[in-house]
């Protein structure tokens, strides 16, 4: 299956997630608030690399598990066609910090197993699509590891 097929695929997936009115828990703490008002509500396939943040300072790692399964596929297409974060850094060096090393997370505990598949699957499309990028900015032991998590 080419990139582009697997994009849309996972999109279907996970369109039971309906779009939360919140991304984040805003009543936990004031930068909680900072990330929802940073997604500020718009649609998942519009959500763009400068609302996701960067490998330091990114959103996914905030998301409600509702709002985490409405827009993990737009994560997972950022990273496997190869997008940049707002900094101009492989975006999928944050997905592989935020989500790949995090699967046990509260975050992921409403996806079904074919959706965490999905997410493996999308770890897998990184490793033999992109490892020279991941090998060049260090990533190529997580992403051995991210995969060996959501693979169990």
């Amino acid at each position: 299956m080419d990139v582009s097929c697997f994009v849309e695929t996972t999109y279907n997936l996970f369109e039971s997630f309906d779009k939360p009115e919140h991304a984040t828990d805003i009543d936990h703490c004031e930068e909680c608030r900072d990330h929802n008002d940073e997604v500020n509500g718009v649609n998942r396939r519009d959500l763009s690399p400068d609302q996701i943040g960067t490998v330091c300072w990114g959103i996914s790692s905030f998301l409600t598990p509702q709002a985490m399964g409405y827009y993990i596929p737009r994560l997972i297409e950022l990273a496997v066609t190869g997008q940049d974060d707002k900094h101009g850094a492989p975006y999928m060096c944050l997905f592989i910090n935020q989500i790949g090393l995090n699967s046990e997370s509260e975050q992921f505990s409403l996806l079904s197993n074919e959706q965490r598949l999905a997410v493996c699957n999308s770890l897998g499309i990184l490793k033999d699509n992109y490892i020279q990028v991941l090998i060049k900015h260090c990533w190529e032991d997580e992403i051995d590891n991210a995969i060996t998590q959501w693979n169990t």
